[in-house]
């Protein structure tokens, strides 16, 4: 067969489509495969054949037409064809569409092995899933232009395959995911189905895991990815608007991962236009906003119970994203200025990416590089790696240095040399000493000559828990109760210890004492005896052996008694001082790498500070809130301390209010909740008034109209609003340059706030007699909302 016979194909697969679906594709889709397949198939026919056929089968499986009971043994008669493609072609329309086909026969494949105990089908199923996986932070199939300065253009240019993936991800995570027992429209498919103790899908909870883990990495995307990737974007959002449809009880994870996810916050990509930038970002926030009201609608997402938070944010950005939406539409998309909407990455921090990415695109595309036992090989079922199977990568943050590079590959040399050993090397109940390492060491630690000291605390983190993710429960409690052994016979032996010890010095106590009143009665027979001589010679010595019994007494007192040295107290000065100093501390905690010190601090002179700080601020506004809790709570709520704190933090929110009015939000939203919760009523709001204005009065004089979506937030989001808030928009409402910022935003108050109608009346009332040239704006407020 030639390349000119391929049209014979596509005619034929036409012809199937329109007549007798059910009969023909597979009939087609056989002899496509059996091509393929077939030695004597030149390369260049076999990439077209690789192209053609699970694009075909991705049609066979979704086909309405055919039916249900046919689809699985479908799948299963081509999935080793599939995997060929998906292995050894690099070609990126035959990997996209292999992905795809993959993806839509896995619900139906694994069904299908729940039924018929497929061993050999689920071992592919498996090589195939995680060699997918070990592809998706990378450009596979396409080669890594290292030439290029940009870190990210490879991938933009791979959008179709990761797109296949998050597909892919989503599928898996869907199959993986138990049942709700009252969600009768989740299918039949899931891990629900597979009866405990199946002889080929004998771990369900790994398998939950995973899931868990493959709905991260989606998350994880949304969230760390740095430059704006619309097309990947929304198609992630639809991939979980899917599952949190299907797996209600994945909610409350997917809308915490969701909250993280800041527009605003991705970077424009060098060679997207302005306009490319922006029509990119709007069709984000739009998916973002249709996302929220699916959940809402459907009441996916409640305002009831743990949801109740969720709920109440994700509602507030939905309406300002609405808002954004009818104003960009009012004014046109092309209505915009380019320098205040172009967002590119700064040069130095996109050199610091393009190491990074390319170390780690070049080891997963196979230039030479040697896996890393920190690796994490999720779809693994055994700790022997797969034919065709990769690893997944680690974290570019997170790449070791050379040195623990080789103590990981010494480690995976020597685990890989033992990986058929069913029982413990060293499952003695006794430990050969006291040590950490003779406890808890299951090897044989005298000849392996690995020492896992040498390696930084993160990763030992890592290797810990995936040995625990991966172990079989029996043998990780037959572990534990030989380390409990260990412990039990140590401390019995550091009884038996004590109790000699105890004896021994009971027993020279008493030959002490002893020694001692012997010492002490002959000494004072002695004493009597020479004062008697001396009476006798006429000389009286009883007034000095009366004071040389109260010298001894003295001296025998003293041994007991302890000088107590009360400490100076601070004075206010120093009291000011020393807080401000904590409080210094405590911020500069957010700018540190704590993970990466851990590695590069290793060995050197380590400050004193640093070795009692939190190794891990696993949420980066942590300080935030020790802070807001110190000046609210830990310290007099109204004296100098809690000035000096709440004057700090107003600082540091000023110096960049465009980057951090949220957390000044949350900073207030703790004033005005620790003052409601006042004993003495009415409740006041002192430290929160005071506050809440002097930032707006700090605020206003640098807001300009590109700042419309941070002062509507701010405005919103206020906790508690009165007539003093209100009237601080007077006067960006009375300057002709700002006034459409000031009107937006009460009007955006009116609207989603009723509550604070009565005052945006009163403000309007008395600005519009103040200046006649703003009339027109007033009343098309007042007119629309107060008749």
């Amino acid at each position: 067969m030639s390349l000119s016979e391929m049209d014979q194909l596509y005619r034929a697969r036409k012809l199937a489509m329109e007549n007798s679906p059910d009969q023909m594709l597979p009939k087609v889709l056989e002899t496509s495969a059996s091509l393929y397949i077939s030695e004597g198939t030149t390369p260049q026919l076999k990439l077209e054949l690789a192209r053609f056929t699970p694009h075909l089968l991705l049609d066979v499986i979704t086909h309405e037409n055919i039916g249900s009971s046919q689809k699985p043994f479908i799948a299963s008669q081509h999935l080793n064809c599939l995997w060929s493609v998906c292995r050894n072609v690099k070609d990126s329309i035959a990997y996209k569409y292999s992905v795809l086909a993959f993806s839509a026969s896995y619900p139906l494949l694994f069904e299908l092995v729940a039924k018929t105990s497929n061993q050999e089908m689920w071992d592919t199923m498996q090589q195939m899933k995680a060699f997918i996986l070990s592809k998706w932070n990378t450009t596979y199939p396409l080669q890594l232009n290292s030439d290029d300065n940009d870190p990210f253009l490879n991938d933009r240019k791979n959008i179709g395959s990761r797109l296949a993936t998050a597909k892919f991800l989503s599928e898996i995570i869907i199959v993986h995911t138990s049942r709700n027992g009252n969600n009768i429209k989740a299918g039949p498919i899931s891990i629900s189905s597979v009866p405990d103790g199946h002889p080929v899908i004998s771990n369900k909870q790994q398998l939950e895991s995973e899931a868990k883990k493959f709905l991260d990495i989606l998350l994880n995307y949304l969230i760390e990815e740095p430059m704006m990737v619309s097309s990947v974007f929304i198609g992630i959002l639809n991939c979980l608007a899917f599952i949190m449809k299907q797996r209600s009880q994945a909610t409350m994870r997917i809308l915490s991962g969701l909250l993280k996810f800041n527009v605003d916050a991705k970077y424009q990509a060098d060679d997207l236009s302005v306009l490319n930038y922006r029509l990119g970002k709007r069709f984000v926030e739009r998916c973002y906003k249709n996302f929220v009201q699916f959940g809402l609608k459907s009441q996916i997402i409640k305002n009831s119970g743990q949801m109740a938070s969720q709920h109440m944010k994700l509602s507030k950005i939905s309406q300002t994203l609405h808002v954004i939406g009818e104003e960009t539409k009012s004014k046109g998309i092309l209505n915009f200025d380019a320098e205040q909407v172009e967002n590119k990455m700064a040069a130095k921090d996109k050199q610091k990416y393009a190491s990074l990415r390319r170390r780690q695109m070049a080891s997963k595309n196979g230039h030479n590089a040697s896996p890393s036992i920190t690796s994490v090989n999720v779809g693994a079922t055994s700790s022997t790696p797969q034919p065709g199977q990769t690893p997944v990568d680690m974290n570019p943050a997170e790449k070791p240095s050379d040195n623990v590079t080789q103590l990981l590959m010494d480690l995976q040399r020597y685990t890989m040399s033992k990986n058929n050993i069913a029982v413990f090397f060293n499952n003695s109940p006794v430990a050969i000493d006291n040590s950490y390492c003779a406890i808890y060491s299951l090897m044989n630690s005298k000849n392996s000559e690995q020492d896992m000291a040498k390696l930084p605390q993160d990763i030992m983190i890592k290797l810990c828990s995936e040995a625990f993710f991966k172990t079989d429960t029996t043998k990780m409690i037959s572990g534990l109760s030989i380390v409990a052994s260990r412990y039990t016979d140590l401390v019995n032996k550091a009884s038996q210890q004590q109790q000699q010890q105890q004896q021994q010095q009971a027993g020279k106590k008493r030959k002490v004492d002893q020694h001692d009143d012997g010492q002490s009665s002959t000494k004072k027979v002695k004493k009597e005896e020479e004062i008697e001589l001396r009476a006798a010679q006429g000389e009286n010595y009883e007034d000095e052996a009366d004071e040389d019994d109260y010298y001894d007494e003295i001296k025998d007192t003293n041994k007991n008694d302890v000088e107590l040295i009360k400490p100076v107290p601070m004075t206010e000065d120093e009291r000011m001082k020393h807080l401000h100093r904590i409080v210094q501390h405590i911020m500069s905690a957010k700018d540190s790498d704590e993970s990466s010190g851990i590695t590069t601090n290793m060995g050197k002179d380590q400050n004193p500070l640093e070795k009692v700080k939190l190794l891990h601020w696993n949420n980066k506004e942590s300080w935030l809130h020790i802070l807001t809790r110190l000046c609210t709570r830990g310290v007099s709520h109204q004296d100098k301390m809690s000035e000096l704190i709440r004057q700090i933090l107003y600082d540091y929110f000023m110096e960049d209010f465009n980057g951090r009015i949220g957390m000044a939000l949350e900073w207030l939203g703790e004033e005005w909740y620790y003052e409601s919760l006042a004993k003495d009523l009415p409740v006041n709001y002192t430290n929160y008034d005071q506050w809440s204005i002097k930032f707006l009065e700090g605020l206003i004089p640098f807001l300009e109209n590109q700042h419309r979506r941070i002062f509507i937030r701010l405005m919103s989001e206020l906790p508690r609003i009165e007539q003093q808030h209100i009237d601080k928009v007077r006067p960006i409402c009375l300057d002709p340059a700002r006034s459409s910022l000031g009107f937006q935003t009460l009007k955006f108050l009116v609207m989603f706030r009723p509550p604070v109608k009565p005052l945006v009346k009163k403000l309007l009332e008395q600005i519009k007699a103040e200046d006649s040239t703003i009339e027109e704006q007033c009343n098309s407020i007042l007119n629309k909302y107060y008749q």
